[in-house]
């Protein structure tokens, strides 16, 4: 089978048909030049090239853990870089993404967090100049540039950035992640400059509203813990317990609820500040009207401002629909996967 086709075969729901004939693609590519009984290194879900295993135990990891979505160069199972590049459209080298700081960090944690555009030259946001907090954001994005040590190509905020998407691809652990920066503050000039742990390193990256909000939810779906019942140990409705190992309507003290672990957690990303980049920024502040400005506006569907739905929003909210800029939000659950339970 060709392996262009097992590669798009492996990307169907665990378990359909189409998965399990990658799955034998998969397999008839690494043993193509292998006896039988040799051992290869497993790409699951699990694993994460971390296991040597046989064929028979490799094929039940693929089947039952899924493939690692991230691994679309088979380089461990005999697959050369060439082979992969006359297949696929160049990519950028890293000396190209880096002169371009916007969009890398676009790129770099998409997966991971939320995209923050952000303009190496912002605008003010009005004729008075920009407000505190734009003027926070605006000093974040200078000493962004400042460079690890004198000539070097890389700033802390684009190493980190690297790391980030290195740590999502490959799904380390936090402990590995600090482990490598503390290798990296011996190794570079004035490593000292670097965060000491992840959590340094995520407080970098909060401060240009990546952050989250982690909300304790009823592990039975019923409501989340917060405002009124931020301090509730049981759900008010079900009555089953907030937290892990523990039975109904049981109440911890103070001491206890500090090591206990919850059983459910809702990250909440929070929006606002992420509206309030979009508009900071001068690349994509025009494209937040494109829809009122530029929009071809003939009555044929090409943008959901033609659409008839849209139309009969802006009929009944006037006020909203009399400023462009005003956001609509629109809310799609189809895949939507909240706890990671179903199959990829």
């Amino acid at each position: 089978m060709d392996v262009q086709i097992s590669k798009v075969l492996l990307c169907y729901p665990r378990g359909s048909s189409r998965y399990l004939a990658g799955v034998d693609g998969f397999l008839e590519f690494a043993y193509k030049d292998k006896t039988e009984d040799t051992t290869i290194l497993c790409p699951c879900e699990e694993c994460v090239h971390t296991s040597v295993l046989s064929k028979d135990e490799f094929c039940d990891h693929l089947i039952y853990n899924g493939i690692l979505q991230s691994y679309d160069k088979w380089v461990f199972h005999g697959e050369s870089s060439d082979e992969h590049n006359n297949d696929q459209q160049p990519q950028p080298h890293n000396e190209e993404m880096l002169a371009d700081m916007h969009g890398l960090i676009n790129d770099a944690f998409r997966n991971m967090y939320d995209d923050v555009p952000m303009s190496e030259s912002p605008d003010p946001p009005n004729q008075h100049g920009p407000n505190l907090e734009a003027e926070e954001f605006y000093k974040l994005i200078n000493d962004s540039k400042k460079p690890l040590w004198p000539g070097s190509g890389l700033s802390q905020l684009s190493l980190l950035v690297i790391l980030f998407n290195t740590k999502s691809m490959n799904k380390w652990s936090d402990k590995s992640f600090g482990d490598l920066l503390d290798t990296l503050r011996m190794a570079i000039p004035d490593g000292n400059e670097l965060p000491q742990n992840f959590y340094e390193a995520k407080k970098i990256v909060s401060k240009f509203g990546l952050d989250y909000k982690k909300i304790h939810a009823c592990p039975n779906n019923c409501q989340l813990f917060w405002k009124d019942k931020e301090n509730d140990d049981f759900c008010s409705i079900c009555k089953a317990s907030r937290w892990k190992d523990k039975e109904p309507e049981t109440k911890l003290t103070k001491k206890e609820r500090k090591k206990a672990t919850p059983s459910k957690v809702l990250r909440y990303f929070p929006i606002k500040d992420r509206l309030k980049r979009l508009f900071m920024c001068k690349e994509t502040a025009p494209l937040l009207r494109w829809h009122h400005e530029e929009r071809i506006k003939d009555g044929a569907l090409r943008h959901p401002a033609d659409s008839p739905a849209w139309k009969v929003l802006d009929e009944r909210y006037s006020k909203i629909a009399s400023d462009c800029r005003n956001i609509r939000f629109g809310l799609g659950t189809d895949g939507f996967n909240p706890y990671g339970m179903l199959s990829s």
